[in-house]
């Protein structure tokens, strides 16, 4: 099932954090990264006409490397992405409070 617009951004951040190994979405460096319709806002994912970014912050210590956890994020959202390349973009880490780190 293909979604538009903002069903598009729910279904990729529910996905990213679903994710193991995301901490929270992101919300941009220098502009914010999220998706509007009406009053409704979804941070941490910007859909375009043929792209599709979603911004993670990862939880660190990692359970597989970065690359691992952006093509599990790539997966899951595939089906309803129609076809828009979709970039991971982490944006941070958030460490674990633990104290034998």
């Amino acid at each position: 099932m293909l979604a538009d617009g903002i069903q598009l951004a729910r279904a990729a951040s529910v996905a990213a954090l679903a994710t193991e190994g995301v901490h929270s979405m992101g919300r941009g460096r220098y502009v914010e990264a999220a998706t509007y319709e009406g009053s409704e806002k979804v941070s941490g994912v910007v859909v375009g006409p043929e792209d599709l970014e979603i911004h993670i912050v990862a939880g660190y210590p990692l359970p597989r490397p970065i690359p691992e956890i952006a093509e599990n994020i790539r997966e899951r959202v595939a089906p309803q992405a129609g076809g828009r390349r979709t970039r991971v973009i982490v944006e941070d880490l958030e460490v674990a409070e633990d104290e034998s780190l």
